[in-house]
């Protein structure tokens, strides 16, 4: 059983890095991430029920979920949404539910070593297939038109967003591509790490996408300073040039796309919630299922979709959900880099929230609840720790 239970734990996880939206695995008129998450949820059930005790952290975190999700359905029914948008909305949100099967496997540290260790090979995974890619378009051994139309046509159309016709796109997918840096970053010296380093950091820039190169820059200028950069050893300082540097020639070079366009419609989608604004949507939002009209689902802008459908409250829900990943990050002295590593992972998916939604949807809150387990369990181990230290 703890055997099955290990194979269901990594598939779960490498479809999580590896299946961006959740569209690229389909089976007939479901995916595979929908149909993990029910067995998941089923399995952590039955084994929690027979273990007769729930984390005091999983309960509550439920429950605050399903409160948000039933009266934010029901304020979107009573302001005339349809049913179909709202399970639109809740659909994403539901992945919150992981946490019971993700709680129930990471029980250990060995566990929590499993994890890491997918992230890395995940992203180092990426990085290799989408420079493998570009060298092929650029040896002219694969046809920009054809990948384009097999990746839209074939794979998925909502993970795929092409920059330019010189075969730059961007893949959900990658989002686990720069989490995973962050973690090599992090991890102990090793033969390779220098070069997974410079090889996700080249991907990363290949990708054309701003957001990920200035949120992940600013990530590190944030969280350490400036003065603790300039302490950084030669060669996290040499690879921070290559970002900068690279990243400036490449977006002075290649045509990546109709920025302007994308821009355009982030400000359009900001007036249009600015203009829909009253005193109590202000408070409560106007509930899931009401869009506005550039954006009848879902929004770039994460943040702006949480307030206009959940308003101030909503953002608040969220906040409180960082605040306990942020409690859980300094509750312990134990593993740092493991820990420095979440930490930085899930604020990465805030600061890149702000110009695409990934901390409301699958891709984001798989990577909080990961998170919040493993702080969970180095807590644990702390705190056995200590007390074992103090009764010798």
């Amino acid at each position: 059983m703890r055997g099955l239970l290990k194979i269901l734990f990594i598939i779960t996880l490498l479809e999580l890095f590896l299946g961006g939206g959740g569209r690229v695995f389909e089976i007939g008129p479901v995916t595979l991430r929908m149909l993990l998450f029910v067995l998941n949820f089923i399995v952590a059930g039955v084994l929690y029920l027979e273990r007769g005790s729930i984390p005091i952290y999983v309960v509550s975190l439920i429950m605050v979920v399903s409160g948000a999700l039933l009266f934010y359905t029901a304020l979107g029914w009573l302001n005339g949404a349809s049913l179909v948008l709202i399970a639109e909305d809740v659909k994403p949100l539901s992945y919150f539910y992981s946490i019971l099967f993700i709680s129930y496997y990471i029980d250990n540290v060995a566990r929590v070593q499993l994890v890491i260790s997918l992230i890395k090979r995940s992203s180092l995974f990426l990085a290799l297939v989408y420079i493998f890619i570009q060298a092929l378009f650029f040896l002219g051994r694969l046809d920009f038109m054809w990948f384009y139309n097999y990746a839209l046509n074939q794979v998925s159309p909502s993970d795929f967003f092409f920059r330019g016709t010189q075969g730059f796109f961007f893949y959900k997918g990658f989002l686990y591509m720069v989490v995973g840096l962050i973690f090599w970053i992090h991890s102990s010296s090793s033969r390779w790490r220098g070069l997974a380093i410079l090889i996700i950091m080249t991907a990363m820039i290949l990708t054309g996408t701003r957001g990920f190169i200035l949120m992940f820059g600013l990530l590190y200028a944030f969280f350490y300073g400036i003065p603790m950069l300039l302490k950084l050893n030669m060669k996290m300082l040499i690879l921070a040039v290559v970002l900068l540097f690279g990243s400036i020639y490449f977006f002075g070079k290649f045509e990546i796309g109709d920025k302007v366009s994308s821009d355009s419609i982030r400000v359009q989608q900001l007036l249009q919630v600015i203009e829909r604004i009253d005193p109590i949507s202000f408070f409560i939002g106007h509930g899931f299922g009401i869009g506005v009209p550039v954006r009848e689902v879902h929004m770039e802008i994460g943040y702006l979709e949480v307030f206009h459908k959940q308003g101030v409250l909503g953002l608040c829900i969220w906040t409180l959900l960082f605040i306990i990943l942020y409690n859980a990050y300094v509750g312990g002295n134990n593993h740092k880099g493991i820990r420095k590593s979440f930490f930085l992972g899930a604020l990465l998916v805030i600061m890149l929230s702000f110009t695409n939604p990934f901390f409301n949807n699958p891709i984001g809150i798989s990577l909080f609840m990961i998170a919040l387990s493993c702080m969970y369990v180095l807590n644990r181990e702390g705190n056995m720790e200590m007390s074992t230290n103090q009764s010798e």
